[in-house]
């Protein structure tokens, strides 16, 4: 991705937030999401990222439902 344009553009502070939070949930970085977005606006949204992305949010999903039954072990 190094030979890769540079884009830049300003957005809304709300927006901003949005992509952070939206890339600290999905273990992404900002410029991730904001590629993703723009591939999808663009029809370009490459499947196999996708899955990928998919795959890691239910890896972590799953990470913690095992460690919400471990507190729940622990508290109840």
């Amino acid at each position: 991705m190094a030979e890769s344009p540079m884009v830049g553009a300003r957005v809304p502070q709300e927006w901003q937030q949005q992509i952070q939070e939206i890339a600290a949930a999905a273990g992404r970085k900002e410029a991730e999401v904001v590629r993703e977005a723009i591939a999808q606006y663009l029809g370009q949204t490459d499947p196999s990222s996708v899955k990928g992305a998919i795959a890691s949010l239910e890896d972590r999903v799953a990470s913690l439902e095992r460690k919400f039954a471990g507190l729940g072990r622990l508290v109840g």
